[in-house]
């Protein structure tokens, strides 16, 4: 007999599986990046309470949120994964992060230091500052559809289980017009 998921296509590739379990990891592992990973090249500084406060708890409670809605979703699937979209929309984030943290310029001394500038020369402090500029606010807007993708997966799935109707939207994206 079919059950609701049954009607649901759902063959999780090795990213859908794995993206909803890596999740809280790696958002708390990206959060520490973004607040203190500089020190790790010596270009932590003054502004590292306030990175902390306004960019990484921030961007770590939305991919911690995100991580918590899509492994609630890919629970409900057999096997046990998430959506495509956000199965790539998720790490693009952690680049996105990883990036960002590398880019992020602090002042130690009393003179401008990223992680780039450590890695290469002191002068590209101003590309430095711009890449973080870019990758901050793409940080951002990832981590936040990340959220938005995963609620709506896990409400799709949810009023599936129930047995309510496809909506208009899900049977078109069923017919791939």
């Amino acid at each position: 007999m079919e059950t609701a998921l049954d009607r649901v296509p759902h063959r999780p590739a090795a990213l859908q599986r794995a993206v909803p379990v890596l999740g809280v990891p790696a958002a708390l592992l990206l959060g520490m990046w973004v607040a203190v990973g500089r020190g790790l090249a010596g270009a932590a500084g003054d502004l590292v309470l306030l990175y902390t406060l306004t960019l990484a708890l921030p961007l770590t409670a939305l991919l911690v949120v995100a991580s918590v809605l899509l492994r609630r979703d890919a629970r409900a699937h057999a096997p046990a994964g998430c959506s495509l979209r956000s199965a790539l929309t998720m790490p693009a984030a952690w680049v996105v992060l990883a990036g960002f943290g590398a880019v992020l310029p602090d002042r130690v001394g009393g003179s401008g230091a990223s992680v780039l500038t450590r890695l290469t020369d002191p002068v590209h402090l101003g590309l430095s500052a711009g890449f973080a500029n870019t990758l901050g606010i793409l940080s951002f807007v990832l981590a936040t559809a990340t959220v938005v993708l995963a609620a709506t997966d896990l409400r799709r799935t949810r009023r599936i289980q129930r047995g309510e109707p496809l909506s208009e939207d899900e049977v078109l994206d069923r017919l791939e017009l």
